[in-house]
């Protein structure tokens, strides 16, 4: 009989999963509480497959590294969540089951943005319900998700028939020069359509605004969380995106790619530091980050792919860049980012370009090459020592 009475307490578990952007960041802070175990006759999970449903992101990179109970609730809240019920039955989980369920159905489907950050769990005998938090009325939410959903399908129906890494560059260029980074802790600003649609996020709106369009677009995507490190070089959480392309894995990181979050520059054209990048590499500024599918190729980096990675610095390369800044220039930029195997043909190329100002031979090349004028051009440059990179900004 003592046991029969248990059933008839009720315990509430509390989880508050509050996210804040600094210069990048997500910061979960999940509450304590005193949990009540509850005799139930739910099945032996261990032995239970649990399938991944059709509805919601077609990516689910989250989803698919729960155990099958944590599944089940994911589905059961991802079928019901989006009539804004005000409660979903679920399996019975535990304070961790619960973070590690809500931050999946957050991370994986960025259309849950109708979603708050407070969640509790409540048991009533032998059922236990998923009680959410809800920012905004339903017809709030018909209405934004119709704006956005129009806008990114537009804006991928209107890239036709392009490679994935054209399909990449699109979404990597176009979020960057629309999207202004900001941190007012502002509920849009954490969510794709402050991105898209206000043209205004914090890194997890960046982050899943690429998620949007890389979901229409059949490219598999999917947001990642850790630190970055802030102008001191002290870690700060972030979120950021690991993309499949051609087949690899790779780092891509639209807010730090963003200009207007590391500095001001006349051209604010997108930068590509973080455009398909290692582990290795995102780990010289990014750590405490986990991802199932490691990221080592080289062949969809941005500087590889564009020719603008060099192992020597000579007149070859001298050439080479002339070809690659008259192109820009041809196309509307102002800018030209390119980057060094080593610190040492780094260091050389800076002392041959800025110390002997061949940067001006390789203009005055340049400009036989494009309708414009660059005999009267004046040049200033940003070096990047962590990645070996020179970005040069171009006057005219």
């Amino acid at each position: 009989m003592k046991k029969i009475a248990v059933f008839l307490f009720a315990a509430a578990i509390a989880v508050s999963l509050y996210y804040v952007c600094s210069h990048s960041g997500i910061i979960s802070d999940i509450k304590d509480f005193n949990i009540v175990e509850f005799l139930n006759d739910e099945p032996d999970w261990d032995n239970v497959k649990v399938k991944e449903l059709s509805i919601g992101s077609p990516v689910k990179y989250y989803f698919n590294h729960l155990g099958s109970k944590e599944k089940q609730a994911y589905n059961n809240i991802l079928s019901e969540i989006g009539t804004l019920p005000e409660s979903v039955k679920i399996p019975s989980l535990n304070e961790t089951e619960l973070t590690a369920v809500f931050e999946a159905l957050l991370y994986d489907n960025p259309y849950l943005f109708f979603l708050g950050r407070n969640c509790t769990i409540t048991q009533e005998g032998l059922s236990c319900y998923f009680n959410p938090e809800y920012v905004m009325t339903s017809a709030e939410y018909s209405t934004k998700k119709k704006l956005l959903l129009e806008k990114s399908k537009k804006l991928i129906a209107g890239l036709g028939k392009k490679s994935e890494y054209e399909t990449e560059l699109f979404i990597h260029d176009y979020i960057v020069s629309n999207c202004s980074y900001v941190n007012n802790d502002r509920e849009d600003e954490s969510n794709a359509f402050g991105a898209l649609i206000n043209g205004k996020a914090a890194c997890e709106g960046y982050s899943k605004a690429a998620k949007v369009l890389f979901d229409l677009a059949g490219i598999e995507c999917y947001v990642i969380c850790g630190n970055s490190n802030d102008y001191q070089a002290l870690p700060e959480s972030h979120m950021w995106n690991i993309v499949k392309i051609g087949g690899s894995y790779y780092h891509l990181d639209l807010t730090w790619d963003d200009p207007v979050t590391l500095y001001q520059t006349a051209a604010n054209d997108p930068l590509y530091i973080y455009f398909n990048i290692t582990d290795k590499e995102i780990s010289k500024t990014h750590s405490d980050f986990k991802s199932a599918n490691p990221c080592t190729a080289a062949e969809y980096n941005y500087f590889t792919h564009e020719n603008l990675y060099f192992t020597a610095y000579n007149s070859e390369t001298r050439r080479k860049l002339a070809e690659k800044l008259a192109e820009a220039v041809n196309g509307g930029k102002k800018t030209l980012i390119f980057k060094f195997s080593s610190k040492a043909v780094y260091s050389a190329a800076f002392s041959g370009l800025f110390d002997n100002q061949q940067v001006y031979d390789i203009i005055k090349t340049a400009d036989s090459g494009t309708g414009k004028d660059l005999s009267n051009a004046s040049v200033s440059y940003i070096q990047n020592k962590n990645f070996n990179i020179i970005e040069l900004f171009i006057k005219y």
